[in-house]
């Protein structure tokens, strides 16, 4: 399956046509935005203690943390912070978050290669393709089940492949880059609240994907079948048969509208849904979400979370937020929870579980004041979709990130750059540029 992995990713690359290619660079620029905003979440404050402790001085600069650092150190810290408000960008059916760790891995190794941006555009398309096709192969959704997090078990090899692009790497090199990644195939899914741990996966997974693309090049080997007997043992299921290539699957993620854990989305456009239809949802006394099964083992219906990041899992906060408006705010979910939030409880429905991993559904009902009640269904991935973000509110997005608003020429400059990486031919002054202008 490595080989298959090693193979796919660069096809993916070699046949993404121009409409493929615009979108991966704006994965590329969801994903900066969700590492600035990230940048102020209490989280990134703990890292920047724990790297001005322990960190290696080095050549790069990053939005993430202050100062130049080692390769390793900047692609963790990116990939830490782009998860910790749970706004960046998600494959439904394969149940991983490809941006977070594959993007910082590839913008980290180019800028310290000196690679130009199409070559970073390569990179993402086959890191996406890679991780993605793992999470699909074994189950996706399914195995928060049995307590493992597909994107802190796979997103090493995302991170490896797009880093094997980079680095010039051949199939077989590649190969190798993804077997010393899948050896550290892990990731617990915490039972209880995320804290620091459940982010810092990812940040691990990026940053051994890179350093396992390295000591490819430097010659090391790892054992190409990994992830058929071994990774079948320890995950307790066996690979499916390969997905269709039809087209690349990064086409296939969609970009959050919502900063919380991604199960909730469909349940804030169910609550969308009934308030246009006019329902005074917004004097609600009780609100109940129903889930699918699997879906359930990471969110909660906890009133007072011990953080921001377990706030962006509970339901009850990601309710307040849409009836306070704040829905796409990252702040909210770092504050306190407001008086008068309606009762929240999360339940399963047997029902939503046929229709994964394709499509994360949700059933909310809704007690109104007057004693009426209503109820509203949305199935992700169908003609009901829980939505994805177009072009253009992607860029609003991360000018609401960087702290400005449209029509600021500086910014819009820089966006434009950004958004044609295709045409970029130093990523190092992209960056640098990046990090120069949020320091201003």
């Amino acid at each position: 399956m490595l080989e298959e992995l090693a193979r796919r990713g660069r096809r993916a690359a070699e046949q993404a046509d121009a409409g493929t290619r615009s979108l991966a660079a704006l994965h590329v620029l969801d994903t900066l935005g969700c590492v600035v905003a990230g940048a102020s979440h209490p989280l990134a404050a703990q890292l920047a203690r724990f790297v001005a402790d322990t960190g290696v001085p080095g050549e790069l600069c990053t939005p993430a943390l202050a100062g130049r650092h080692a390769l390793r150190t900047t692609v963790w810290a990116e990939a830490v912070l782009a998860h910790a408000d749970e706004y960046d960008a998600l494959h439904p059916a394969a149940a991983v978050v490809p941006a977070a760790v594959v993007v910082p891995a590839a913008l980290a190794v180019a800028d310290r290669e000196g690679r130009p941006g199409r070559t970073v555009v390569d990179a993402v398309i086959s890191g996406y393709e890679v991780v993605v096709e793992a999470g699909l192969r074994f189950g996706g959704p399914r195995l928060y089940g049995a307590a493992w997090w597909p994107t802190a078990a796979f997103g090493a090899l995302g991170s490896a492949a797009a880093a094997a692009v980079l680095l010039d790497l051949d199939r077989e090199e590649t190969t190798a880059a993804l077997g010393l990644a899948a050896a550290g195939l892990g990731g617990l899914l915490s039972a209880d609240e995320l804290g620091a741990g459940h982010y810092l996966l990812a940040g691990r997974a990026a940053a051994d994907g890179a350093e396992a693309a390295h000591l490819a090049r430097a010659g090391a080997r790892a054992s190409r079948t990994l992830l058929d007997g071994p990774a079948t043992a320890a995950l307790g299921r066996s690979a499916a048969p390969a997905s269709p290539e039809a087209e690349p699957h990064l086409n296939g993620c969609v970009f959050k509208a919502y900063p919380c854990a991604r199960p909730l989305h469909a349940a804030l456009d169910a609550l969308e849904a009934l308030s246009v239809r006019g329902l005074p949802v917004a004097t609600a006394r009780r609100i109940e979400i129903l889930l699918p099964e699997a879906l359930l083992r990471f969110v909660t219906a906890d009133r007072t979370p011990a953080g921001p990041t377990e706030a962006a899992a509970s339901a009850v906060f990601a309710v307040a937020a849409w009836l306070h408006g704040a829905a796409a705010d990252v702040g909210f979910f770092r504050g306190t929870l407001p008086p008068g939030v309606p009762e929240v409880v999360l339940g399963h429905a047997p029902e939503l579980d046929a229709h994964l991993p394709d499509r994360w559904g949700a059933r909310v009902s809704v007690d109104l004041a007057d004693g009426q009640r209503v109820e509203k269904e949305v199935l992700g991935g169908g003609g009901d979709a829980a939505r994805t973000l177009p072009g253009e509110a992607v860029t609003a997005k991360f000018l609401r990130a960087v702290g400005t608003e449209e029509g600021d020429p500086v910014w819009a400059g820089w966006i434009g750059h950004c958004l044609a990486l295709d045409t970029v031919p130093d990523i190092g002054h992209l960056r640098h540029t990046l990090c120069t202008l949020l320091r201003r």
